[in-house]
């Protein structure tokens, strides 16, 4: 232990010698301090905005459209028309007596589930009443079907 307390001692009576640090100082900062070249961007954008104009300018005047020449018209032969086909006669309007219909009272549309009312009764399509069977129900018709399976429109006028 002596040992270590006279080294201490000694270097206590001898400091080592430092060196001075020298630094060089900081420059002073100075705000607001522009480029010195500045005015090289705003001079650059304006020159590339001038010369795009410039091509837009020429590929606008110097637009060639090439002119496709229309093709040399040869005669065609005459065509021979289709036979004509003979058609049957319109089959005679069936005469039905109103007032053996039954009257269409109103309509319950849905496009789901469409109801109208028959002489008193409320029918969906499908459903049946007396000899008549209803096939379609519209927003302004009922169709139904008779037992001769001939399709009748009622309106609200019938």
């Amino acid at each position: 232990m002596s040992l270590i307390n006279d080294a201490l001692k000694q270097a206590r009576k001898n400091p080592p010698p430092t060196a001075p640090v020298a630094l060089p100082p900081l420059p002073p900062v100075i705000e607001n301090a522009r480029p010195k070249n500045f005015w090289l961007m705003p001079v650059l954008i304006i020159g590339l905005m001038i010369f795009a104009a410039g091509l837009i300018g020429w590929g606008i005047f110097h637009n060639h459209t090439t002119a496709i020449p229309a093709p040399e018209m040869q005669p065609v032969a005459p065509v021979a028309a289709p036979p004509v086909v003979a058609t049957p006669p319109a089959p005679e309007p069936v005469v039905i007596d109103l007032s053996t219909l039954p009257t269409l009272q109103g309509i319950l549309y849905s496009p789901s589930a469409p109801l109208a009312i028959i002489e008193g009764k409320t029918v969906g399509v499908g459903d049946k009443f007396g000899e008549y069977r209803v096939k379609e129900i519209t927003k302004t018709t009922a169709t139904i079907v008779g037992a001769d399976g001939k399709p009748v429109r009622l309106t609200m006028s019938n």
